[in-house]
């Protein structure tokens, strides 16, 4: 994800094959962060430590089969240099858009004797969670009949439980069936296929994260107003005990 205005700009420097890939990196941490749309992030570069010398410091984002170079020679890239801030243990950013969900790979390189450089990455999984729907809104849906809701859980998930009038289809195989035909949709799963401009096509895994991701998948297929049960079925069988 380049973040936000910066997809198209052609001004992008894109990642190519980098001297840096000819040593071992060791990965000093993964992890993944939600945030909602328009609030602040940091986001840490674990592979950053305090030692004598001075690193070099590389910031790539990664979305899709898509990798760009964003930060490097101490600056950031035109489309971020105005948005973001730097330290040597992570970057920030003063709000954020659903386009800043993807991969943040920190790479830090340092200089070695006789050559024995060492290079060291940590990468965080940024998802920013638009179009959220609460537990009241989800209740009032569920009980009006009006919305396509999909459980994008594990079928052996959704046999300990579900929200009436769903329909599963697990996450990884979100894509592929908003790509169906609406014949073959209706089909397979027992139920008209959203359209695009459907303002009630819901998604719900058991504690949000999924159900994000789904979300986010929809979004970029067309359905610019599918939302996230952002408690999925954990708030919902709190609070409505089935």
């Amino acid at each position: 994800m380049a973040g936000p205005g910066a997809w198209g700009r052609l001004h992008l420097l894109l990642l190519s094959v980098s001297s840096w890939s000819l040593i071992s990196a060791q990965v000093m941490d993964t992890q993944t962060i939600q945030v909602h749309e328009n609030d602040p992030i940091d986001i840490p570069c674990t592979a950053y430590v305090s030692q004598s010398g001075t690193p070099r410091v590389e910031w790539k984002f990664e979305k899709g089969s898509s990798i760009v170079l964003f930060y490097y020679n101490s600056k950031f890239t035109d489309p971020y240099k105005d948005r973001a801030k730097y330290s040597p243990t992570g970057i920030s950013f003063s709000s954020v858009t659903r386009k800043d969900t993807g991969k943040y790979i920190c790479e830090v390189l340092w200089p070695g004797s006789g050559g024995s450089d060492q290079l060291r990455k940590s990468e965080v999984d940024l998802i920013v969670q638009g179009n959220i729907i609460s537990h009241k809104d989800m209740k009032a849906l569920v009980d009006s009949r009006n919305a396509r809701i999909i459980d994008v859980r594990l079928p052996e998930e959704v046999a300990n439980g579900h929200i009436a009038n769903s329909v599963n289809i697990p996450v990884a195989e979100v894509e592929e069936a908003l790509k169906m035909d609406p014949e073959a949709f209706k089909m397979k799963y027992g139920m008209d296929k959203p359209r695009m401009d459907d303002e009630n096509l819901i998604f719900y895994c058991q504690r949000g994260r999924r159900a994000a991701q789904a979300t986010e998948i929809a979004i970029t297929l067309g359905y610019a107003k599918a939302r996230n049960y952002e408690g999925s079925y954990k708030e919902w069988s709190e609070k409505e005990g089935k």
